[in-house]
C-alpha cells in the first residue's frame, strides 16, 4: 500500500510541476487590460472627431428645421473620415474580436456609407466649365429619390452615434 501512496505523491508533484509553468506562461501571454483600454479610448476617440463634424438631430423635425447635414464640407469630411480610416485600420488589429471591437467598426462603417449618400447630393459651389451642359431630363421618380438622400444620410450619422454610445458603455463611461 506504501508504494501505491508513493507513486500516487510523484505523480501528483510531477502533475503539478508541469502545470505551474504553463499556467504562467499563460499569464505572460494574456496582454493586461490598461493596453486594451488605451487602444479602445483611442478608437473612440478618433471616431468621436468625426462625429463632431456631423448633425446628429433627435427627430425628423429638427432635422426638417435645419436640413444641414455637417458642420463641414463634404470634403473636408472625406479628408478627416479617410484619417480615421488609417487610424483605426492599426487600432483594430490590437483590439480583441467582440462587441467593443463590432461597435467600433459598426460606428465607422455608417459614416463611410453616409459619405458615399452625401456624394450622390453634393453640389460643389464651384463648377467646372464642362460640366455646364444641360440639365438631363429627370423623371418624377428620380426626383423623389434625390430628395430621399439627405434623410438617409442623416440616418446614417443617427446610427453611427448609436454605435459610439454603446461601445462607450461598453468601456464603462
Amino acid at each position: 500500500m506504501s508504494s501505491v501512496l508513493l507513486v500516487q505523491l510523484f505523480l501528483l508533484g510531477a502533475f503539478a510541476a508541469t502545470t505551474a509553468p504553463a499556467q504562467s506562461l499563460a499569464r505572460i501571454n494574456q496582454r493586461p487590460d490598461f493596453d486594451n483600454t488605451r487602444t479602445e479610448v483611442r478608437a473612440v476617440a478618433a471616431l468621436k472627431r468625426l462625429e463632431t463634424n456631423v448633425m446628429v438631430y433627435r427627430s425628423l423635425g429638427q432635422f426638417e428645421a435645419d436640413g444641414r447635414l455637417a458642420r463641414v464640407t463634404l470634403q473636408t469630411f472625406e479628408t478627416d473620415l479617410a484619417k480615421v480610416n488609417d487610424e483605426l485600420g492599426s487600432l483594430l488589429q490590437e483590439i480583441p474580436a467582440g462587441k467593443f471591437r463590432t461597435e467600433i467598426t459598426n460606428a465607422f462603417d455608417s459614416y463611410r456609407d453616409g459619405v458615399f449618400w452625401w456624394r450622390q447630393i453634393d453640389q460643389p459651389r464651384i463648377v467646372p466649365a464642362s460640366a455646364l451642359t444641360s440639365e438631363p431630363n429627370r423623371s418624377l421618380a428620380d426626383t423623389t429619390y434625390l430628395a430621399t438622400i439627405p434623410y438617409t444620410v442623416a440616418i446614417h450619422w443617427r446610427q453611427a452615434q448609436k454605435y459610439l454610445n454603446q461601445a462607450e458603455k461598453k468601456l464603462g463611461w
